[in-house]
């Protein structure tokens, strides 16, 4: 029986990599190390590198992943290799002739199947042209359609040139990164980020920062007003009819609607008039000064005495102005201070009472109940008020008991805790 030579075009779609397609159509030959086929991908020559001969009926793929279904195409192409080579004299070998034979017939039925067409559009995406994409991808030639749609693309989205110089109205609807300077006098709109390293001066014309960002790393100088967008300048940024503003980061001199406006520098000073812009400083200061502390174990406070409450050990003093249960307003923060303070005492007692002291005189009483009770019942007192003082006052709590055997109590020095924070000027 002769043997069958003849061949088919096996085709398929793919995705990915790792995967197999079953040849058995294309009649390959025997011999796994005899790579006999032409691999094509979306219509496309594929390197026989990223191919396995698995067995005779079977092919790996493991190239390039390749996006989702890929058209796959296998053909095969029987070598052009002399069986027997004859010479003057020789004798053709019955076996040899017939493998010449059947590679030829093989090569003629290889020649009737031609290389696919194009199976589909091209799988590049050519809607938005992404070079960084296109670049790596060496399995799939574009359309025409998708050559023309990156060369729009790639216009739309042109760097801008180095600097501007305009006297009408300009609009920057794109992405720009600008290494020199803006000039003009007329409006300028930013519809989106637009970055310049040079100077911006606008004369007489308005800066409109829409949907999109202007940063300025030169010197800013605008005439006219300022839209909804944020507006970043590292240097110098003038402006002397500033209208509205919605952000702006300035990391250096600031001049706003044509008046000096001087940061606060002196943070004791919590009271910002005319055009001053208060600062960090100022603003961790008005929130200060903050102390927190807890009792003295050791004292012992006898029947019926006012004592002034010890707390010995601070977890917070910002400004040291706190001891021996004694706290003393520093310069500059006078204001409204909240206060509070729990007591609890060894053992119960009658009736407990707190004192606020301010300047040597008694300010408030709290006191647990306003009926003494016939047996010791209380142990605990609270008291949270606020205070308006001023700098140099001082301020401290006294506690008073009494007990039923007229005996000395002592703080309980794990929950008597005391609590001063500034909330601000009065």
């Amino acid at each position: 029986m002769p043997v069958n030579n003849s061949t088919a075009l096996v085709s398929g779609f793919r995705t990915g990599t790792g995967w197999t397609i079953d040849v058995t159509l294309c009649n390959l030959s025997a011999s796994l190390a005899e790579k006999d086929f032409d691999p094509y991908t979306n219509g496309g020559i594929n390197l026989l590198s990223n191919w396995t001969k698995t067995s005779q009926v079977l092919l790996t793929y493991t190239g390039v992943a390749l996006a989702a279904s890929t058209p796959i195409s296998i053909v095969r192409r029987t070598p052009i290799v002399r069986v027997q080579e004859l010479v003057y004299g020789s004798r053709l070998n019955t076996a040899n002739y017939e493998g010449e034979l059947n590679s030829l017939h093989k090569m003629m039925f290889d020649r009737s199947i031609q290389p696919p067409v194009l199976l589909s559009p091209s799988l590049i995406d050519y809607l938005t042209y992404v070079r960084a994409t296109w670049i790596a991808n060496v399995l799939q030639a574009p359309t025409a359609r998708a050559v023309v749609a990156a060369i729009d693309s790639a216009i739309a989205s042109a760097a801008a040139p180095t600097s501007l110089a305009v006297s009408t109205f300009l609009t920057v609807g794109t992405t720009g990164a600008f290494t020199g300077a803006l000039s003009t006098a007329s409006t300028f709109s930013v519809g989106s980020t637009s970055q310049f390293a040079g100077t911006v001066n606008i004369t007489t014309g308005n800066l409109v920062v829409g949907a999109g960002n202007l940063s300025v790393t030169g010197t800013g100088t605008f005439s006219g007003a300022v839209g909804t967008g944020a507006l970043t300048v590292t240097g110098t940024l003038g402006t002397s009819g500033l209208a509205t503003l919605n952000s702006a980061t300035v990391t250096n001199t600031t001049t706003l609607n044509g008046s000096t406006n001087t940061l606060t520098t002196a943070p004791n000073q919590l009271t910002a008039v005319g055009t001053e812009m208060v600062n960090a400083a100022w603003v961790r200061r008005s929130i200060r000064p903050y102390i927190r502390a807890t009792a003295a174990g050791s004292q012992s406070i006898a029947h019926n005495t006012l004592a002034t409450l010890l707390f010995a050990t601070e977890a917070r003093d910002t400004d040291s102005n706190f001891a021996s249960g004694i706290f003393t307003v520093p310069a500059g923060a006078g204001g409204l201070y909240l206060i509070d303070v729990c007591i609890i005492l060894s053992a119960t007692a009658q009736f407990i009472e707190i004192v606020a002291v301010v300047n040597g005189v008694n300010d408030r009483i709290t006191q647990t109940t306003s009926v003494i009770p016939a047996a010791d019942t209380y142990r605990r007192i609270e008291s949270c008020r606020t205070f308006e003082l001023v700098a140099a006052d001082t301020f401290r709590f006294e506690l008073r008991h009494f007990t039923a055997a007229a005996t000395a109590r002592t703080v309980d020095a794990a929950f008597s805790t005391i609590n001063i924070t500034r909330m601000g000027n009065a």
